[in-house]
Parts: structure tokens; C-alpha cells; sequence
């Protein structure tokens, strides 16, 4: 999630941004995985030799002394554990033993490139609203092959590959290609390489942390404090933040409330078996439109989480109680003559009910309507049986405006519908 919670203020932050510079190894694509898996090949090679525990520590050691030398990259890394195997055996490793750690190497620069959840999104997206280039450090070769084969290079203006990421780097480039700092936004795993040289010469970036880091790119948290930047889990949120769009629920904030027993947040692909498990109940079911399908397998909970995340005109967020998704709760905005009103929508499974849980969360979304969307109007539409919804509405403060008469059809049963409504209280001045 951000560190800052109020996205649209993050918005605003942003709005000069015409640049977005992107880091690549574990920002666009996996890459610190393959190395640990590399190790741990090596770990096993030398097991006749060393104990496992000596390897991990003598090897960064190696490498460490080795950048200066050979630079960041596969073919670095290869010398660097030949060089550590040689140490750690006392030469006595044979040359078939060397031969495997060279054909390690080849494996890892010839290792598919798997992009990282939500990049190609994010990157097409923003690619229509931003000039979007690459800085990454590495071997020159192997970079390149990389971004040729993940199938981004055409979305790329610039791609920067340089052998270290500090300020003056940051400065030289910036400078050679015409870039104002004001105007571009570093975004990238690494708080020591992407985050905080660009923080320092005074821009902006954001931290996108990846749950594996080379010991070479960790920095004491002390390192990191004072520096303004963004925090957010994953690429695809970068298009939230900066609601280039300027769509409305683009630009609203990813935790809403902490709540007593319960929060209000933005779903992720990680709910989708808990979300199928609170969802698929019939009793849920009939109080909702058919869009909200029984049974409701995973693979409804994935189209669904998938919508929430990129959904431009409906703000959705996930009801967590104890640390699960057990139901949602969202706003539909309207357009036209309408566009201050929003229709307010809601479930939550059913051994929650009984809790005030449904009623704080509605309270909730109408005051984020009103005090952070700019609506004058928050409205919800029930079915004449839904007993338990109309009173979560009126404890909440909607008054009842009419009925629609036999205007629904469920389950073979016509319905009349219930129109409940809310206004901000400056408009009922």
C-alpha cells in the first residue's frame, strides 16, 4: 500500500511529471530469484568442500571486491563464484566442477524473462500519458537482450544503461538527454540505487520493494528517513497514483479506514480464494443483482478483483475482518447531470453479520464521498425483502425517497425496489 494513504493529494504531487524512468532487474522483471537459485546450485556443487553455511558470506565478499572490476551482472556474478569456489576448496575444485558454474551463468543469461505482476498494464497505460525510458545498471549486453525480449522496448524512448546508480549518474543523464528534474519520476525496487540519489538531487521517486534484495542494495531504514517519497506494491498502482486520466476512482486512496474490528482497502490478487469462500453463500446472493453470481467460484473473485483494481468510474474496496477479505463495499459514480451522486453498494459474508460491521462501513463511504470525492449525494438501491439493508441504511442516515414498483425480478420473485438516499450537509442547508 502507499505510505502516503491519501492518493489524490499524491496526485497533485505529481502533476508537472512528464518523464517516468523506470528501473528494470526487479522492477520491470524478476531477477534477484534467479541469482539465489544460481547460489543455490553453487551451495550444492561445493557441499564435497565446504560447509553450507560458509558460501553465502565469502560470496558477497567476493563480488563486493570484484564491482569495481567486473561491474553488476551474470557474467560478474560467474567470475565472482569461480573465484569463491577456487578460495573456498583450496583449488583443489576440478575443471569439470568450473565448467558447471560456467554453464550456471549461461543458464541464468538465457533464463525467459518474466515480467512482474501488472507491468505490461502499466506500462501501456502510461506509455499514452508519459515518455517513459529505462536506467538500469548491468552488463550492456544482457540488458539489452532483456529488454528486447520482454516485449516493452517499443513503449521505451530512452533505455540508460549505466554501471552504477548514484547522483552523479542520475545528473549526467538527465543533463545529456535534456531532462528537467522537475519533470521526471525515478520509480524502481532499490531504495539505494532508484529512490534516494534522485531524492537527493532534489526529485521525486517511488520505492516499489521487491520481497527479495541483494545484500549489495539494502540500506539501514536510518538511510531512508527524511526523504519524501511513495511507496507502492506493485507497478500497476503507479496508474492510481497518477490518475492520468484524472478519472474519479483512479485517484482515490488505497486504505480508507481502520475500522473497529474491521478496515476498509483496496483488494489484491491475494484475496481471491478467501473473497470465492465469503462470496459463494445463496443468502448473499438474493439480495444482489445478478451480476453477482451463485455459485461464485475463484474465478469470479479473480474477474472481479481484477475490475476493482482497474475500474475507472466505481471506488471498490475490500471489507477485511480478521485479516481477510469477507466482503466489499464501493460507490458507483455517475456522469453526465448526474455526476455528483454516487450509488452505494455493499456485502459482507454472512458470519460477520450481526457485528455493525455493514453499518460502520457504509458510515464510512459516505463520509469519503462527501468530505474526499466531492459528492453531494450518495443513493442505494434495495430490494423490498432486504430487511437488514434498510435498517444498516437508516442507522447511517438515508432517508427514504420512494419505491419503484414491481421493478425486479429475482429468483422468479417480482420485487419492488427501495430508493434510499444521503446528501452532504451543506446541501441540506
Amino acid at each position: 500500500m502507499l505510505k502516503q494513504s491519501n492518493l489524490m493529494s499524491s496526485a497533485q504531487k505529481y502533476e508537472n511529471i512528464k518523464i517516468i524512468a523506470l528501473d528494470a532487474d526487479d522492477t520491470l522483471w524478476v531477477n534477484e530469484p534467479i541469482f539465489q537459485q544460481t547460489q543455490d546450485k553453487l551451495r550444492a556443487l561445493l557441499s564435497p568442500y565446504i560447509d553450507p553455511g560458509q558460501l553465502d558470506e565469502r560470496l558477497y565478499e567476493t563480488e563486493r571486491n570484484n564491482l569495481r572490476l567486473f561491474g553488476y551482472g551474470v557474467k560478474g556474478f560467474v567470475l565472482s563464484m569461480i573465484e569463491t569456489a577456487v578460495q573456498l576448496s583450496g583449488g583443489k575444485i576440478s575443471g569439470e566442477e568450473v565448467q558447471q558454474i560456467i554453464d550456471m551463468g549461461k543458464e541464468m543469461l538465457e533464463h525467459p524473462v518474466d515480467l512482474l505482476d501488472g507491468v505490461k498494464e502499466a506500462v501501456e497505460t502510461l506509455s499514452e500519458y508519459y515518455t517513459l525510458m529505462v536506467i538500469t545498471k548491468g552488463d550492456l549486453f544482457d540488458q539489452e537482450n532483456k529488454v528486447a525480449r520482454s516485449g516493452l522496448a517499443d513503449y521505451f524512448k530512452r533505455v540508460e544503461i549505466v554501471s552504477e546508480k548514484d547522483e552523479a549518474t542520475y545528473r549526467e543523464i538527465f543533463g545529456r538527454n535534456g531532462i528537467r528534474l522537475e519533470e521526471v519520476l525515478m520509480v524502481g525496487n532499490s531504495l539505494k540505487s532508484d529512490v534516494l540519489p534522485v531524492c537527493k538531487l532534489g526529485g521525486k521517486a517511488i520505492h516499489i520493494p521487491f520481497h527479495t534484495t541483494w545484500e549489495h542494495e539494502k540500506v539501514e531504514s536510518h538511510q531512508a528517513n527524511g526523504y519524501d517519497y511513495d511507496e507502492i506494491d506493485n507497478l500497476r498502482q503507479l496508474i492510481r497514483l497518477l490518475n492520468p486520466k484524472k478519472s474519479p476512482a483512479l485517484g482515490d486512496r488505497e486504505v480508507l479506514i481502520e475500522g473497529r474490528g474491521f478496515r476498509l482497502r483496496r483488494f489484491t490478487p491475494d484475496d481471491i480464494s478467501r473473497l470465492a469462500y465469503h462470496a459463494n453463500n445463496a443468502n448473499i446472493a438474493v439480495r444482489l443483482q445478478d451480476r453477482f453470481p451463485h455459485p461464485y467460484t475463484q474465478n469470479d473473485a479473480r474477474q472481479f478483483i481484477d475490475y476493482a483494481q482497474n475500474a475507472e468510474m466505481e471506488t471498490v474496496f475490500a471489507i477485511e475482518v480478521d485479516g481477510e477479505a469477507a466482503g466489499a463495499v464501493g460507490i458507483i459514480f455517475q456522469e453526465d447531470v448526474y455526476s455528483q451522486s454516487g450509488e452505494l453498494g455493499y456485502w459482507l459474508g454472512e458470519e460477520y453479520w450481526g457485528r455493525g460491521i455493514v453499518s460502520q462501513a457504509v458510515k464510512a463511504m459516505v463520509h469519503h464521498a462527501f468530505d474526499d470525492l466531492g459528492l453531494r449525494r450518495v443513493y442505494a438501491r434495495i430490494f423490498s425483502n432486504n430487511v437488514a439493508s434498510r435498517r444498516v441504511l437508516e442507522k447511517a442516515g438515508f432517508q427514504f425517497e420512494g419505491m419503484a414498483r414491481q421493478a425486479v425480478v429475482k429468483n422468479d420473485q417480482v420485487l419492488d425496489v427501495f430508493h434510499y438516499a444521503t446528501l452532504k450537509p451543506e446541501a441540506l442547508r
